[in-house]
């Protein structure tokens, strides 16, 4: 008996002694914002860098996407729904199709090259040779057949096809994201890094995605004044220079990522990285279809509130992006006027996400998992609050709102939407994801691996897909986006109503799971 004391005594001892070993490896405020080794600075920055610029070109292609679709002639925000189910969903899955093709035939360097500079001649195609050629080559002939044809409720549907160029270029832009960040670059870090060296950088990789935004909006602000260049083809259109000056960004951030990519696989990148990809042993998770991920998460009370937290932002978001975007097409008719604005949102959600990702320990260890997880349904219940109010009691509040705001309600209504826009995103990228994966940590390997699988995936799939669905049949049968607001602000307060006691069921549960159940004495060593 004393032998055995002896030895749970000196193995504690041990374990305590390695801990504090380990925490000395770094000072506290660097083992905070920086635990990054001397020998690991080259590839964390590098790799920092070309995330960086992949996502400051998305940013700058989501505000200019949506600018285009939006103020093309015989469309708005009706067609948005449409793009998401008939456009990208087909397209994202023939471009993974696509890459995996390439895969075979390629190694992974010359694929990010093939794949990138894809994107690439597509925007210069887009902006010097699709765009100023639009009028003659849309379906317009065909559009208006169709609109004969059909009810109004399909001017979405009819948009999507009467503007084709512009479709392609809100599916391609979309791609940038799908292909290009999430697969070909994840990718590429998880083949390089090991697990340890990724425990510690990648939270320093996901702040450095969230500080692009504020880069990525600032540039668009810049270079969506008309410079008037004489080499561009038109200085008489403004709209069409911000085009051809936004591309030509692009394509140079594009550039810029490919010699970064070249320069990592040739001065960075160890033998061994090279030639022995897969430094990270992920754990493949298993593919569940929509049916056999609501029966597992039916099977858990645990997985249940949660996947009410996830689907509820999923469908929160896109209910609202559209119908804000139909109000904010209404009130900006300019292009480069709405394009501004956009961005000036973009900037907002960056420097507000990147604070959050910053505070995001703080909040969850002093305020606890149930406090940060409720952040983002309340900030989206208080916006869209106004947002409605001033949408449907228009006439009551003109005197008020002009009064205190000195705007129009319409007017109030397109700014709280942007606020909750703004809020909104900015809290999905620094605390709501975050919680949601803190959220897994107390289940064991096998309902960690399948709940996520099964969540994830029906997140995606009823979240936005469903969603556009939902929105398609709203428009079909009201025949516009503003007739279909009382319905669609109606399913939103079911959902938060949802959403909000969801997080606190789920709160009590994590912390029932995670507390401490073993009693510790004076000495910080196990009672025995």
């Amino acid at each position: 008996m004393q032998k055995t004391l002896f030895q749970r005594i000196l193995q504690s001892l041990i374990k305590r002694f390695m801990a504090k070993k380990k925490v000395k490896a770094f000072g506290t405020l660097r083992s905070i914002f920086w635990p990054v080794h001397r020998s690991e600075l080259k590839k964390v920055l590098s790799m920092l860098l070309l995330l960086f610029l992949i996502c400051v070109s998305y940013s700058v292609l989501r505000n200019l996407k949506d600018a285009v679709i939006l103020t093309a002639k015989h469309s708005g925000a009706e067609v948005i729904p449409f793009i998401k189910v008939w456009g990208i969903f087909p397209a994202a899955v023939g471009a993974t199709w696509l890459y995996t093709r390439l895969n075979r035939y390629f190694n992974k360097s010359a694929v990010f090259y093939i794949t990138i500079s894809s994107f690439l001649a597509y925007f210069l195609v887009f902006a010097f040779v699709l765009y100023p050629n639009s009028e003659k080559l849309h379906l317009h002939t065909l559009g208006n057949w169709l609109s004969t044809v059909l009810p109004e409720g399909f001017q979405g549907l009819i948009a999507l096809i009467r503007n084709w160029i512009f479709t392609s270029f809100y599916i391609v832009s979309e791609l940038w994201a799908t292909l290009l960040l999430a697969v070909i670059y994840w990718g590429f870090v998880n083949d390089v890094t090991c697990v340890g060296e990724a425990k510690r950088t990648y939270g320093i990789l996901n702040i450095g995605s969230n500080i692009a935004p504020i880069l990525g909006g600032s540039l668009a602000l810049i270079f969506s004044k008309p410079f008037a260049f004489s080499f561009l083809p038109t200085k008489e259109n403004p709209w069409s220079q911000t085009i051809y000056q936004l591309i030509l960004l692009i394509v140079a951030l594009g550039i810029a990522c490919m010699g970064i990519y070249a320069w990592i696989n040739r001065y960075v990148l160890t033998d061994k990285e090279r030639n022995e990809p897969c430094l990270i042993k992920q754990e493949i998770k298993e593919q569940l279809s929509i049916r056999e991920s609501v029966k597992y998460i039916l099977c858990s009370r645990y997985l249940v509130p949660l996947a009410i937290i996830v689907l509820g932002y999923n469908i929160s978001i896109n209910l609202t992006d559209v119908l804000w975007k139909s109000q904010l097409a209404t009130l900006f008719s300019d292009p480069n006027v709405m394009l501004e604005h956009m961005n000036k949102i973009t900037v907002g959600i960056g420097i507000l996400a990147t604070c959050g990702a910053l505070f995001f320990s703080v909040l969850i260890t002093r305020l606890g998992w149930t406090f940060t997880a409720v952040i983002t349904p309340m900030i989206m219940t208080l916006t869209a609050v106004g947002f409605f109010t001033f949408m449907f009691c228009a006439d009551s509040l003109a005197a008020f709102s002009a009064a205190v705001f000195g705007l129009a309600p319409f007017a109030m209504a397109v700014y709280c939407g942007s606020l909750q826009n703004c809020l909104s995103k900015a809290c999905k990228y620094s605390v709501f994801d975050a919680s949601k994966e803190v959220a897994f940590l107390p289940l064991n390997s096998e309902s960690k691996l399948k709940g996520k699988a099964a969540i994830d995936g029906l997140g995606s799939s009823l979240g936005k897909s469903g969603s556009s669905l939902v929105y398609q049949v709203f428009i079909i049968l009201m025949g516009s986006v503003a007739l279909s607001a009382p319905f669609v602000a109606g399913i939103l307060f079911l959902i938060l109503v949802a959403w909000i006691p969801s997080a606190f069921y789920l709160g009590k549960q994590f912390k029932q799971m995670t507390a401490v159940d073993e009693p510790i004495n004076m000495q910080g060593l196990p009672e025995l």
